[in-house]
This record gives structure tokens, sequence and C-alpha cells, in this order.
């Protein structure tokens, strides 16, 4: 333990002191290099922004419309059908009849406006009429007039059909008599819904087969 050598024994100690102090700082700092790599690495954590966003439920946002406070009108199918969405036709079950035959005849109704509306679909307010030649033969409003009503609420596109037999037979002058049955000739069928006519369905009627 004691030093022995030419220089005095305090050289000898502060060289064993030097030796051993970095000794020692090699040695801690090889523990620090170890012990610092086997931890596993830190999880990292979600920040507070992001744990809000993702528990934020979502927003819808308001339509223009919405926000501007604009109100979509819904059609009142209680309305009354102007007779611009009304569409009238009427037609015949043939074309060509023999004289004293009993033609079908049918009236039929659209609406051809884009909402629902009511309409007077009545006997009072239809009505079928044939002509020849622009002169009247008959209407099924002669001698039996009818003043019943029917309001029918109408779909958009939507059509109502009604048919009657006409006995084929002009309309007399007095009702009180049965008039005379159409003679041979060519006649056209109009139809009718208060105000709106239809365009005219020619047919004929022959003596002959």
């Amino acid at each position: 333990m004691s030093p022995r050598g030419p220089e005095a024994p305090t050289v000898y100690w502060v060289r064993r002191g030097a030796v051993l102090l970095v000794s020692l700082t090699v040695i801690i700092g090889l523990w620090w290099m170890l012990a610092g790599g086997s931890d596993p690495a830190p999880t990292p954590q979600p920040t507070p922004a992001a744990s809000s966003s993702a528990s934020s439920a979502v927003t819808v946002a308001p339509t223009p419309a919405a926000s501007a406070g604009v109100v979509t009108a819904v059609a009142d199918p209680t309305s009354l059908c102007p007779d611009a969405s009304i569409g009238v036709t009427a037609t015949t079950d043939s074309s060509t009849y023999l004289v004293g035959s009993t033609p079908r005849l049918t009236l039929t109704i659209q609406n051809i406006g884009t909402f629902a509306c009511t309409r007077d679909v009545g006997p009072k307010a239809n009505a079928l009429t044939i002509t020849s030649g622009g002169y009247p033969v008959w209407s099924s409003d002669d001698c039996n007039a009818s003043v019943a009503t029917k309001e029918s609420v109408i779909q958009a596109g939507e059509r109502l059909a009604s048919s009657i037999t006409w006995d084929g037979r002009m309309s007399p002058q007095n009702c009180s008599k049965q008039g005379v049955f159409a003679k041979a000739g060519s006649y056209e069928l109009i139809g009718s819904n208060e105000t709106v006519k239809s365009e005219q369905t020619p047919f004929a009627i022959t003596s002959k087969r």
C-alpha cells in the first residue's frame, strides 16, 4: 500500500486517485446506458384536443333553406281543382253502329295538374253530347238533367271514368214523347265537366252491316 519510487509518495497517491476516478466514471456511464436502453419505449398519450375530437358528436349543418327560414308549401287536397288542371275525354265502345243500336259512352276526367285537388265529378257537373255536323242530336242532360253532385279528391295524374248507355234515339222536342232513332250518318261525341270540354270523338251510324 506504501508507494515506492523515485517520486514523492503524494505523486503516486494522486495518480492512483485519477485512475480510480476514470474507472468509476466509465463504469457509471456503462450502467446508465444499459439501464436506460432496457426500458420499454413510452406509450404516447392522446392530447386533450384529440380526445375531445374523438368523443364529440357529429353535428349536421342546417340546409340553406332552413337557415333562411324558408318553408316548403304543401298542396291542400281540399282545394278546388282549377279548370286548367282538368282534362276531359269522351269515347265510344265502337266506331260504327247500326241504326237502333245502343252505344256505350264513357266520360273520363283526369287531373293533369301537379297536385291533388277536389272536383265535382257528379252528374250535375258532367255531360255527354252527340252532334251531327254541328247540330245537336242528343245529350245526357236532355229530359233527365240531374242535380246530384259528387266532390272527389283527384290525385295528380289520376283518371275517373263513368259510362252510360245511349238508347240510339234523338232527344225529342217534347220530353213527354219518345224520340226517333238517329239516322245513318256521321256523328260526334263531346264530353264535359263543368266548363271543361273534350275534343270531338267521331263515330258513324249505318243502316247496313
